[in-house]
């Protein structure tokens, strides 16, 4: 594909790639604007259920728009050989990558990450769009600080019918809701909990449920056992491991309602621990990602 044109796009080298698709960055020639376009398996494209997941991706990005969400661009027509979806180009590491060299040395960057992301989440959810796989690889770190939570790439439209292969389990195990694993219907509170790990995952390196293989990690899950984030991390404090305990709560009717009010609980403790006056989550996370020890 390098070096080759998909319409009005030159792509230009890979930059990932998953189990539907593979990611390349792009460029407009008109525009000289570089681009994410994102490309659907060939083996995949001629499967009808699949373009039109793919399609629904296009259609779901659409409808939102948010500082936490990369802005779509276009989408390829039913008719072209290739389906693929152009979206902006964000040149960052991932949350994973970042992370991983600079650990979070106080919870309460890790609340106010997270915080920032259910933001972008409640947008999702007010426009019928539930992510399904919320996770830290699916977030990116732009230059000037700023998250982008991207890959809609399974997002189930609430009002979406049929779109998932039969007998297929999509999602990252890691981070799945009892019910994503058990095939129930699932509502926005699959991705409070799904949020919820990444948040436990954030403020003591490790993630809740672990285990030596697929099956018994959904077995832990399923069960809903997990060592407190407090107790991994005395550092965390008891407030905030509340909040985490009630995001990953077994029964969904247990956890928060909603990303929104996620996001209230964690402003709430951010307002009194972290932020200075006139200071929001965002404004914090940026400036942490530009400078991590400055601001800690």
């Amino acid at each position: 594909m390098i070096g080759q044109h998909l319409g009005k796009y030159e792509i230009l080298e890979e930059v990932g790639q998953g189990g539907m698709s593979v990611v390349y960055r792009g460029v407009h020639a008109g525009l000289s604007r570089d681009v994410a376009v994102k490309v659907l398996h060939p083996h995949l494209a001629g499967r009808k259920d699949y373009r039109a997941r793919f399609h629904r991706e296009a259609q779901a990005v659409a409808r939102l728009s948010h500082a936490n969400i990369p802005k779509i661009y276009d989408f390829s027509d039913d008719d072209e050989e290739l389906a693929y979806l152009v979206t902006e180009y964000v040149p960052g590491p991932t949350l994973r990558e970042f992370v991983e060299g600079t650990p979070v040395e106080m919870p309460e960057i890790g609340a106010a990450i997270t915080a920032c992301l259910a933001g972008a989440l409640q947008h999702a959810h007010d426009h019928g769009v539930i992510h399904r796989d919320v996770k830290p690889e699916n977030v990116i770190i732009a230059p000037d600080g700023v998250l982008k939570l991207t890959d809609f790439g399974i997002a189930h439209l609430e009002d979406a019918q049929g779109l998932t292969a039969t007998g297929t389990l999509l999602g990252s195990p890691a981070h799945m809701s009892p019910e994503h694993i058990e095939g129930k219907p699932l509502d926005p509170r699959a991705d409070v909990f799904a949020l919820g790990t990444v948040l436990y995952w954030l403020v003591t390196t490790d993630l809740p449920f672990v285990a030596p293989n697929p099956q018994a990690l959904f077995r832990a899950i399923l069960d809903g056992e997990f060592t407190p984030a407090v107790r991994e991390r005395p550092a965390v404090g008891d407030e905030l491991s509340a909040i985490i305990d009630r995001s990953m709560a077994r029964d969904p009717g247990d956890r928060y309602a909603s990303c929104a009010d996620l996001g209230a609980a964690l402003l709430a403790l951010l307002d009194t621990s972290a932020l200075g006056d006139d200071e929001t989550a965002e404004d914090l996370v940026s400036a942490w990602f530009m400078d991590p020890d400055r601001v800690e």
